[in-house]
């Protein structure tokens, strides 16, 4: 059903210890993972009103001089919502620093600083509801809008000095015999959720290092040198070990609706 994400763990790095950041839904979850925290919040109401008044992730790219843009499916980039809390900062926002809805984009607009150069240093990339996977939608049309983004950065010249990082917000529902670590601020960790690593100095193969939603901004905050937020990130794992920097850098695999993948070489994981 999902070949296209095991062709990309075997070609890249696959991430078998990741945990969503706590035992709950989208909403805290991507909260987590753009804050280091939930405020509080462990269910996803009110979703759609909620003013949030702790700092994110774009107040740090405020102050570090870091480009970043947050694209999302629909009709309605700045519309708040269980994927897309940002909207929600808001109101936290301070002049010449802390903006937020200048930076809401559709994700039409993604393809187009692909071709003209102008992606910024850091994207985060949304789905719309039919193009996730999430029930009822088919989960192959959410594959093929992952994949159609990624060979859109494998074509480009930003290939050569990225690393495209694959998440999902929660584990569905399904039984795992793997235990969440505990975490400090009692919320966490969750279940596990799959990870991909897709870049050229990708450790090609499965990283078994744990780690969580607040991981991604760990690896943020090394990348540019931008300090810890909360306790969460600060003692979070900063995917470092999937890469290699020393390598030769890998190729780009772009995978079509023809291309026809080769699973023999792909080894299970570890229980």
């Amino acid at each position: 059903m999902i070949p296209n994400y095991w062709a990309y763990a075997q070609k890249y790095t696959l991430c078998d210890s990741f945990f969503s950041a706590l035992e709950g839904p989208s909403l805290p979850n991507h909260l987590y993972a753009i804050a280091g925290q939930s405020g509080g919040i462990v269910d996803n109401s009110d979703a759609r009103s909620l003013n949030y008044l702790f700092p994110c992730i774009v107040d740090l790219f405020g102050k570090g001089n870091v480009s970043w843009a947050n694209y999302v499916g629909g009709k309605s980039p700045d519309a708040q919502g269980l994927w897309n809390p940002l909207p929600g900062f808001a109101a936290f926002e301070r002049p010449g620093n802390f903006d937020v809805k200048s930076h809401l984009l559709a994700t039409a607009q993604f393809y187009k600083d692909i071709q003209n150069g102008t992606l910024p240093q850091v994207s985060y990339l949304i789905p719309a509801g039919t193009e996730s996977e999430h029930a009822p939608y088919d989960v192959k049309t959410g594959m093929w809008y992952v994949t159609d983004l990624i060979n859109a950065v494998m074509q480009s010249s930003y290939w050569s000095k990225c690393a495209v990082i694959v998440v999902w917000d929660d584990y569905g529902g399904f039984y795992d015999h793997v235990p969440p670590p505990q975490q400090s601020d009692l919320l966490g960790d969750g279940f596990r959720v799959p990870a991909l690593v897709v870049s050229p100095y990708s450790r090609t193969g499965i990283v078994h290092a744990t780690y969580d939603l607040t991981s991604l901004l760990k690896l943020v905050e090394k990348a540019f040198g931008l300090p810890s937020m909360t306790q969460r990130d600060g003692s979070s794992g900063s995917m470092l070990e999937c890469f290699n920097f020393s390598q030769t850098p890998l190729a780009p695999f772009v995978i079509t609706r023809d291309t026809k993948l080769d699973f023999s070489k792909l080894q299970p994981t570890k229980p």
